[in-house]
């Protein structure tokens, strides 16, 4: 489901604003894109050496975007990308050689998870239906270099989002009829890392379940939060009976979310007061996001940002995109989400399904929303859908993807410092 796009907003930045080392800065493609996304996984301006010297400055997104016509994308002023995978072409490694095995088509949710040497494993969902999809794990090691690429699980459908454990596992969604949320041990030196798993989250009868968030605040007790993409799709409420790869396995307790009058809600045993709620208020729910006593999440067709406050069990809610800062635009629907550094610049980050220049939008602490990166408009990407968007664990890359076009690039700052 789509709407029309508004207007996109003019530049608020001056030409004088904008560094000169970076690429004419334009909100138009200045040639037309070739009809397949390039598969160079080098940037196609030559950054200044960083990181530079200078004092970090908390950035803001959108004020400017430049276009980089080789990869088909418009990016803010400060940033620049390169292309590290595309579905179908086997995985470059940094000694050399290449995966065994190409890279998986229909990239959705994805997560990080640290290793204990340093590196970092980049987990992607595969939304395959008929038993095609699952996760895969793209490795890099402490240089933030790609070393391996491989399956970590198979045989299921449609996997569409997650969220990381506490301990450091993936939590894989299937948006799928009976569909149910598997874990995953992306550390080869881990026990169960060759025996993904489904859990307790979905229920006996699963479900088309979506994106996952946990509350750690009591470590004996974790609470995981799972959407559905449904129209009735209630918003559960999984408290775990104790703390590991088995306490999503052995016992919990489930309840889902019902809104209330007066912006107030509670959680309630009743799954058809939950389906009901969902109905009403926040059908297909979509990503979803756990911080300091608060939950955010989004229902895509309606586009809309729910915020509860779990203390006082009331909430508000707003349109996505709806206060708009500098260029560029959120017209379409809302799907994965994730934080970064939320006590300081409270940054949230948004994946974009549809429109003719799907992209990753920002929301900061006043509810301003802004662009970080997106396709060029009415270019390769248009009616595409973003995906995998991922922070590494320093905070100095950022992962996104195109789904269809099978596209994953690689986002750092120009100054070399970490996103905020």
């Amino acid at each position: 489901m789509t709407t029309e796009p508004s207007s996109t907003p003019s530049s608020s930045a001056s030409p004088s604003s904008i560094p000169s080392f970076l690429p004419t800065v334009t909100t138009e493609p200045t040639s037309t894109p070739s009809a397949h996304p390039s598969i160079s996984t080098q940037p196609t301006s030559s950054p200044s050496a960083f990181p530079s010297a200078s004092p970090f400055v908390l950035f803001t997104y959108g004020e400017s975007l430049y276009t980089d016509n080789d990869l088909g994308i418009q990016i803010s002023v400060g940033l620049t990308a390169k292309q590290i995978a595309q579905t179908g072409s086997r995985v470059s490694y940094a000694n050399g050689g290449q995966s065994s095995i190409s890279y998986h088509e229909a990239m959705d949710g994805a997560g990080i998870a640290q290793l204990p040497d340093g590196g970092y494993a980049y987990l992607s969902n595969a939304e395959k239906s008929s038993g095609a999809g699952g996760v895969y794990g793209l490795y890099f090691n402490k240089d933030g270099q790609i070393t391996d690429y491989k399956a970590l699980l198979t045989g299921t459908s449609r996997n569409c989002g997650g969220g990381m454990s506490p301990w450091n596992t993936w939590i894989s969604c299937e948006e799928a009829g009976g569909g149910q949320c598997w874990q995953i041990e992306p550390d080869p030196n881990k026990p169960n890392h060759n025996s993904p798993k489904a859990t307790l989250l979905g229920g006996p009868s699963g479900g088309e379940y979506e994106t996952v968030a946990v509350d750690n605040t009591n470590k004996n007790k974790p609470v995981f939060f799972v959407t559905e993409d449904e129209s009735d799709g209630e918003l559960r409420r999984f408290e775990a009976d104790g703390y590991g790869w088995d306490a999503l396995h052995v016992g919990g307790r489930t309840t889902y979310l019902e809104f209330l009058d007066g912006n107030r809600f509670q959680w309630t045993t009743s799954l058809s007061a939950g389906e009901n709620s969902a109905a009403s208020y926040y059908p297909n729910a979509e990503g979803i996001i756990y911080h300091n006593s608060t939950l955010y999440f989004v229902a895509k067709v309606t586009r809309t940002l729910f915020i509860l406050d779990l203390n006082d069990m009331t909430y508000t809610s707003e349109r996505t995109g709806s206060s708009w800062v500098g260029q560029g635009s959120f017209n379409s629907q809302p799907d994965q989400i994730i934080e970064s550094d939320l006590d300081e610049r409270k940054y949230i980050y948004f994946t974009e399904d549809g429109g003719s220049a799907p992209g990753v939008h920002v929301r900061d602490r006043e509810g301003k929303y802004y662009t970080m990166v997106r396709g060029v408009p009415g270019g390769r990407y248009s009616g595409d859908e973003t995906a995998g968007i991922a922070f590494s664990p320093d905070r100095k890359k950022f992962y996104f993807g195109f789904q269809d076009a099978g596209v994953l690039m690689e986002v750092t700052r120009y100054d070399g410092h970490v996103f905020n």
